[in-house]
């Protein structure tokens, strides 16, 4: 009989045992999740950083490219230099497209606060309250978080 309840709180030890060696574990391993979560997010933001600077570049070509169609619209080199550079813009848009940074667009045309700022508001009786008369500056978005807000100008009656 001594034996036989040596025995079962041996079994009862080492399923204690087990039980809190797999608990240790199963702590471990959500630890280890999180820290991969974190190195994860750590990582996006740092590619989200990357891609606000190129966005920069863009603006640049684009700064660059209505300055040069107003200034020299008539000059034929200053005309084929502007498509090279707009060759080297467009891959630029490519390579953020490829890592998934969208344009905002608006289909109905409307300025939202989650996705514009409003540099200049214009009088129109004939549109609606907050709607796009132009897009200043392109916002975009990468994987559906915010790069930069898009500016723009709206009507405001």
């Amino acid at each position: 009989m001594k034996t036989s309840n040596k025995a079962t709180t041996d079994i009862k030890l080492c399923y204690s045992e087990i039980e809190n060696t797999i608990q240790d574990f199963q702590r471990l391993i959500l630890e280890q999740k999180h820290k991969i979560e974190n190195l994860e997010n750590e990582h996006e933001k740092i590619l989200d950083y990357i891609f606000k600077d190129l966005l920069t570049v863009i603006d640049a070509y684009d700064k660059a490219d209505r300055r040069l169609a107003e200034q020299y619209s008539e000059n034929e080199d200053v005309q084929k230099a502007r498509k090279r550079f707009e060759t080297s813009r467009k891959k630029l848009l490519e390579i953020l497209k490829k890592n998934n940074v969208d344009e905002i667009q608006f289909s109905d045309g409307i300025a939202t606060l989650e996705d514009c700022q409003i540099v200049d508001t214009e009088p129109d009786a004939s549109k609606s309250e907050n709607t796009i008369i132009s897009v200043e500056k392109t916002g975009y978005r990468r994987n559906g978080r915010l790069l930069r807000l898009a500016e723009v100008v709206v009507v405001k009656n």
